[in-house]
């Protein structure tokens, strides 16, 4: 019976070790990610990412004659999805989200909510507080501190008070497309100018599961005429994947995905300059 005991200790005993040295700590909040990405977890095809600490996938189709861009990011540290500025807050500074995302030691990087460039809605970056001034037209996109979405549509002062956790950021573009599983209801006419019934480039950032993401990324008339979607065309594509919450983002020529040095969708186009981004970072150290 002893040396029974004693075999299963030595296999037990490494896959332990093991686990323990492959957990890594939470990354400081309000800075850059101290740890460059892995260069050896991109897949060959550039097209994945897994470092032990976070995956990437991204898969493409085309839809409504459009080129579409599915990004499926897990994590497994709240503090591993983050934002950044290209400056201090009000600067109204540009940079493009190829120099954002390197300076930021970024995995992947998409761009943000261009908040900084009017003076409306609920803006939180990386647990600061920039703009308290809630308004109906811009649906409010939430991210707490364990890393779970939460939409407030037509939010007032009284709806983000009464939020019961800790906000680390919050994003005040939309509109809003999915809540909980049901596509929301919006005249877009109230809401923020975001070209409701144009075809146009488009992204949006889901939450699919705990600490698991889906960014969907369109191409649009800038790359050929008859691409681009519509808002609702864009909840359409959603809703067939299953998506239970789902924010539009900043669409257009500012809609970009850089990924291992290269921007993924409309390759050719210049990046346009944008005033913050939403990234994910490893938390491994090497």
């Amino acid at each position: 019976m002893r040396r029974l005991i004693v075999f299963i200790l030595c296999i037990l005993l490494p896959a332990a070790a093991m686990a323990e040295s492959t957990s890594y700590p939470s990354l400081p909040i309000g800075e850059a990610a101290p740890y460059a990405p892995v260069a050896d977890a991109y897949s060959a095809d550039g097209l994945s990412y897994d470092d032990g600490t976070m995956t990437v996938r991204i898969e493409q189709e085309v839809a409504y004659d459009t080129n579409i861009f599915y990004v499926y990011v897990t994590i497994t540290d709240p503090s591993q999805i983050r934002t950044a500025l290209a400056a201090p807050y009000p600067s109204k500074v540009t940079r493009n989200v190829a120099m954002l995302a390197e300076q930021n030691n970024a995995v992947l990087a998409i761009n943000g909510d261009y908040f900084a460039y009017h003076n409306r809605g609920f803006v939180v970056r990386s647990g600061q507080l920039l703009r308290n001034n809630p308004t109906a037209g811009r649906d409010i996109l939430i991210i707490n501190e364990f890393g779970d979405m939460t939409i407030l549509p037509s939010p007032t002062e009284e709806s983000v008070a009464a939020f019961p956790n800790e906000i680390r950021e919050a994003f005040s573009f939309g509109p809003a497309l999915i809540s909980n599983g049901e596509v929301l209801e919006y005249n877009y006419k109230l809401k923020t100018s975001c070209g409701y019934p144009t075809k146009a480039q488009r992204i949006a950032i889901c939450q699919l599961d705990t600490l698991s993401y889906m960014i969907v990324v369109t191409e649009g008339p800038e790359q050929d005429e008859k691409a681009g979607l519509t808002i609702p065309e864009l909840t359409e594509l959603l809703v067939s994947k299953n998506v239970p919450l789902a924010y539009n983002l900043d669409g257009g020529s500012s809609c970009t995905i850089m990924f291992n040095g290269e921007k993924i969708n409309a390759k050719g186009s210049k990046l346009r300059d944008v005033g913050d981004i939403i990234y994910f970072a490893t938390l491994r150290p090497d």
